[in-house]
């Protein structure tokens, strides 16, 4: 799990840094973040076919 926040931590920083329009977009706080990749794995949790 801290691998995966971390990666998103990074490519968030590097579409930032190579923002075309020139102004950075606003960071989610790390609280808003966590909560949408929780939600994110348990909709792949629950969408998983159990055989």
């Amino acid at each position: 799990m801290p691998e995966i926040l971390m990666a998103w931590d990074a490519k968030v920083h590097f579409l930032q840094m190579t923002n075309p329009n020139g102004s950075p977009t606003p960071t989610p706080s790390k609280e808003a973040a966590a909560k949408e990749a929780r939600m994110g794995f348990r909709v792949a949790a629950m969408s998983r076919k159990m055989d």
